[in-house]
């Protein structure tokens, strides 16, 4: 029986630091999968839409409403943002679906990037600076008084949100993603091959689930830190 190994890495030391190749190299094919898809949706524009670019027009229609319902029409400007997030976060999720077990590699294996820590920390790093960056845009200086408030010596605990708000969101992602991959994997190698196809299928629901959840708090802190009343 093929084993199971859970954390095994294709580390590369470049410089001074430990790089995970294959999560180094999924994450760049997602992008590129991303920018190849865009250029040929982008490339000839119609009035009248084919299929493709009506559900990619779909697609854009879904993500500007879900920075309009957090932050209205002003908050349009953080669309691409948010929509560049959704949409690398679900083709991160759906690549743990491709059959990538069929390369086998010395040292790790190729599969989600978002099932390693390091990139949905990262991310949750990036929306960080993000909503922090746009508080102060909108507000100068005067965004950090929150940290204060009530009374001045809440500004510790009010600081932890800005740790603890990363935290959250890249364990909550890691955490679903390396499951539901772990899952599909035993049922694979208990069961005839076409069995966990329905399960798989499920996967697919849950990494589009948790590509908006992502986005969808991505927009909440932003909106809050952009917030008038915060």
């Amino acid at each position: 029986m093929q084993e199971i190994k859970v954390g095994e890495r294709w580390v590369e030391n470049i410089g001074p630091l430990q790089v995970h190749m294959d999560t180094l190299l999924t994450a760049w094919f997602a992008m590129a999968v991303i920018i190849v898809m865009s250029l040929i949706i982008t490339r000839k524009l119609d009035i009248i839409p084919d299929k493709l670019q009506a559900f990619s027009e779909k697609m854009m229609e879904f993500l500007e409403g879900l920075v309009k319902g957090e932050m209205g029409e002003k908050g349009l400007k953080h669309a691409p943002f948010i929509s560049s997030l959704f949409l690398f976060i679900l083709f991160a999720n759906l690549e743990g679906h491709l059959p990538w077990r069929l390369y086998h590699l010395e040292r790790g294996e190729f599969a989600s990037p978002t099932n390693d820590i390091n990139t949905t920390l990262g991310l949750a790093l990036v929306v960080s600076l993000y909503y922090i960056s746009a508080g102060v845009a909108e507000k100068g200086p005067g965004y950090f008084k929150h940290y204060f408030e009530p009374i001045w010596f809440m500004f510790p605990f009010n600081l932890l949100e800005v740790f603890t708000r990363p935290l959250s969101l890249s364990l909550r992602l890691f955490g679903n993603i390396l499951a539901g991959e772990l899952i599909i994997l035993i049922l694979i190698l208990l069961i005839p091959i076409f069995l966990p196809i329905p399960m798989m299928l499920f996967e697919v629901f849950i990494a589009f689930i948790q590509a908006y959840i992502f986005s969808a708090l991505a927009a909440s802190y932003i909106a809050a830190a952009t917030s008038e009343q915060h």
